[in-house]
C-alpha cells in the first residue's frame, strides 16, 4: 500500500520542515529495492526510508532499526560516494504526482559545490530510486533496466533521465467549479464517480476519490448518468470542503486504521469510510505510515516465524511417529522370539524323546496339557541338550532387546506428547514474544539451533520473566494461566505459591491455570469452577464438553529431575467436569 500523491503531498511538507536543511550522516541497503539515509537536522539523528518495493514503495521517516547486509549493495555504495557528507537541500514535488527529488549539495574536492538529485518514483511495480548528476545523467538506479524492458525509457548509468509519462490529470487546487462540472460531464455515463475522480484528479487514490463521495453524501459506486445538477454540486463543495482544507492541512489528523489486529489503512484523516474500525492517531503523517509498516512488518514477521516453528514440529512429529511404528514392530517381534524360552523348557523337560540329528520335533506343553503342541526347529549337528541352551541364549537376547526396545518406546511415546504440547502452544500463540518463548524452548530442547554468535553474551544475558496473563473471578481472586511450556514451568514453579489452586486439563495439552490465595480468605468452590472452566478452554479439549480438570494445591504438584519444560506430576487431587468457557 503506497501513499497517493495527496498522502505524499503532506509527508514532503513534513520533511521539508523537518530535514531543510539535513547533513547525510551514513546510506544504507537494508533490503533489495529499500534504502535509509542517516540525516542529522535540527541537533537530532533521524533516518529517512526510501522504498522502491512494487506494494510498499514509499518515502517517509522511520524509526525503525533494520540489519544491514556485512558489505553493501553496489547502489547503496554508490550513493554513499555521492551522498555521505552532503547537504539535502530540497525535497520537491511534481503536482501531485509520485514522483519526487530530493536535491544534495556538497563541497567537492576541487573546492565547487557537487549536486546531485535523487529521484523517487512511487508507481507500483514500476517504482524507482534514481540518482542523477548535474546534467540530468542517471549516475545508477537500484532497479536497472534497458529497451529490452521498456520501450519508453532505459534506466542505466550515463543514460538521459526520462521522467515517467504524465498521466495528464488535473491539479484539484487548479478547478474552479465550471471547470469541475464540465470535467464530470464529459466523462463516460456509465462510469462512477469515484471512478471518474481518480481518473481524471490528480493525487487521488481509489480510496480517497471514494471519500470525496462519502464526503458529499453520495453512493461511491453512484454512476454519472444517474446524476443531475444537485450531485454535481454536492460532489464539488466536498472538494471544496474536505479535499482543499486536507491539502492545506487545515483538517489533518494522521490515522492508522485497524481490522482486528490487522493494520489496514493509513490515513492523513479519519475518513467516513472507516468508521467502526479501531483508529490509532498519530502526530505526523510521517508517523502514521512508519506505524503501519511497522505493525506490518511486525504481523508478516509472526506469520512467517509462526509457519516456521510449525513446520519444524510436525517434520519432527511426523519422524517420532515413524520412529514409534518402527520401535512397535520391533517390540512386536521381540515379543515373538520370548517363545524360545518355553521351547528350552520343554526341550530340556523331554530329553529322551529326541532323536539325535533331528532337524524339528512336536512336544505337547506340560505346563498346559490342554494348550497345542509345540513345534520347535532343531539343529541337527546339535545334542538336544545344546539345542535347548540355544533356545535359551536366543530368549535372553530378545529379552534383553524388550527391555531395550520399551524403554526407547516410553522415550519417544514421551518426546511425541511433549512436541504435542508445544504444538498447542504455538497454535495458540498470538505475538512475536510467545513465539522467542516456543523459539527459546526449542533450542534449549535441541530442536532448533541457536543463531547467537556471542555465546557468553547469551550467558550473561538476564532473562526476561514471562508475561502470564491474569483475569480476576466473578468472586475477586486473580486467575494466571500459562500459555506454553516456559510460562507454564515459570508459573507453578516460581510464582504460585503453596496454599494457591493450581489447574490443568487432564491429559490434555493446554494452560496450567492457578488461583491465587487471600491470607484468611477460603477460595470459593464457584472460583475454582471457574478457573477449571479457563483451563479447558485453554487446551487441546477446547472444543469438547464435560472436560475432566484436575485440580488440587501447589504444594501437592513437582517437577521430576530432567523432566521437560511443562512437565509435572502432582497428588491428592479433585477432578472437575466442565464445559469450557473463554475468558470475558
Amino acid at each position: 500500500m503506497s501513499p497517493d500523491g495527496v498522502t505524499l503531498n503532506l509527508i514532503i511538507r513534513e520533511l521539508q520542515e523537518i530535514l531543510i536543511p539535513a547533513r547525510v550522516e551514513r546510506v544504507y541497503q537494508p533490503e533489495k529495492q529499500e534504502i535509509v539515509l542517516n540525516l542529522r537536522s535540527l541537533g537530532k539523528s533521524r533516518r529517512l526510508l526510501i522504498s522502491a518495493q512494487a506494494e510498499n514503495a514509499r518515502l517517509h521517516l522511520t524509526t525503525q532499526e533494520k540489519k544491514n547486509p556485512l558489505t553493501p549493495p553496489l547502489f547503496c555504495s554508490v550513493l554513499r560516494k555521492y551522498l555521505e557528507g552532503s547537504r539535502l537541500t530540497a525535497i520537491k514535488q511534481k503536482g501531485l504526482d509520485r514522483v519526487v527529488n530530493l536535491s544534495f549539495s556538497r563541497i567537492a574536492e576541487s573546492g565547487e559545490f557537487q549536486d546531485v538529485v535523487l529521484v523517487v518514483e512511487i508507481m507500483g511495480k514500476h517504482s524507482n530510486i534514481i540518482l542523477l548528476d548535474p546534467s540530468n545523467r542517471i549516475i545508477d538506479g537500484i532497479k536497472r533496466y534497458s529497451h529490452t524492458l521498456s520501450r519508453y525509457r532505459e534506466v542505466l548509468p550515463g543514460r538521459e533521465y526520462v521522467a515517467p509519462p504524465s498521466q495528464k490529470k488535473l491539479h484539484p487546487l487548479d478547478l474552479s467549479e465550471d471547470r469541475f462540472s464540465q470535467l464530470i460531464i464529459e466523462q463516460p455515463l456509465e462510469k462512477s464517480l469515484k471512478e471518474i475522480l481518480f481518473q481524471r484528479i490528480e493525487g487521488l487514490s481509489p480510496v480517497l476519490a471514494k471519500e470525496i463521495v462519502l464526503q458529499a453524501g453520495l453512493e461511491p459506486d453512484l454512476r454519472l448518468e444517474y446524476c443531475g445538477e444537485h450531485e454535481l454540486r454536492s460532489l464539488w463543495l466536498s472538494i471544496l470542503n474536505f479535499l482543499f482544507p486536507l491539502l492545506n492541512d487545515k483538517m489533518l489528523d494522521p490515522v492508522v486504521v485497524y481490522e482486528g489486529k490487522q493494520p489496514a489503512f493509513y490515513a492523513p484523516y479519519p475518513f467516513t469510510q472507516y468508521r467502526g474500525l479501531t483508529l490509532e492517531h498519530c502526530s505526523s503523517v510521517n508517523e502514521a505510515l512508519d506505524e503501519f509498516y511497522k505493525a506490518r512488518l511486525e504481523i508478516n514477521t509472526f506469520q512467517q516465524s509462526k509457519a516456521h516453528l510449525s513446520a519444524l514440529i510436525k517434520n519432527e512429529l511426523s519422524r517420532l511417529n515413524k520412529k514409534l511404528l518402527a520401535q512397535e514392530q520391533d517390540e512386536a517381534d521381540a515379543q515373538k522370539a520370548m517363545k524360545y524360552r518355553l521351547q528350552g523348557e520343554m526341550l530340556l523337560a523331554q530329553l529322551h524323546t529326541i532323536k539325535k540329528g533331528a532337524r524339528e520335533v512336536t512336544l505337547p506343553n506340560l505346563y498346559e496339557p490342554e494348550s497345542p503342541p509345540i513345534n520347535v526347529i532343531l539343529d541337527p549337528s546339535l545334542s538336544a541338550a545344546q539345542n535347548a541352551q540355544r533356545l535359551f541364549h536366543k530368549y535372553n537376547k530378545a529379552r534383553d532387546t524388550l527391555k531395550i526396545l520399551q524403554k526407547h518406546k516410553k522415550e519417544t511415546t514421551a518426546e511425541i506428547r511433549y512436541l504435542s504440547t508445544v504444538q498447542f502452544a504455538l497454535e495458540e500463540a498470538d505475538s512475536l514474544k510467545e513465539l522467542h518463548e516456543i523459539q527459546t524452548e526449542l533450542v534449549e530442547a535441541g530442536y532448533l539451533h541457536s543463531k547467537e554468535k556471542n555465546k557468553h553474551k547469551k550467558k550473561v544475558q538476564k532473562k526476561e520473566a514471562p508475561q502470564i496473563k491474569q483475569i480476576t473471578s466473578q468472586d475477586g481472586f486473580t486467575i494466571l494461566i500459562g500459555k506454553n511450556n516456559k510460562q507454564n514451568d515459570y508459573l507453578t514453579m516460581r510464582l504460585a505459591r503453596d496454599e494457591d489452586y493450581w489447574l490443568h486439563a487432564k491429559e490434555s495439552a493446554g494452560a496450567h491455570v492457578i488461583v491465587k490465595s487471600k491470607a484468611g480468605q477460603e477460595i470459593p468452590p464457584s472460583t475454582l469452577e471457574e478457573a477449571a472452566g479457563l483451563a479447558a478452554y485453554f487446551s487441546e479439549a477446547r472444543h469438547s464438553s464435560k472436560v475432566p480438570v484436575d485440580c488440587t494445591k501447589r504444594k501437592n504438584v513437582s517437577k521430576p529431575t530432567g523432566a521437560k519444560p511443562g512437565f509435572v506430576i502432582y497428588k491428592n487431587y479433585e477432578t472437575f467436569y466442565v464445559n469450557p468457557k473463554a475468558p470475558e
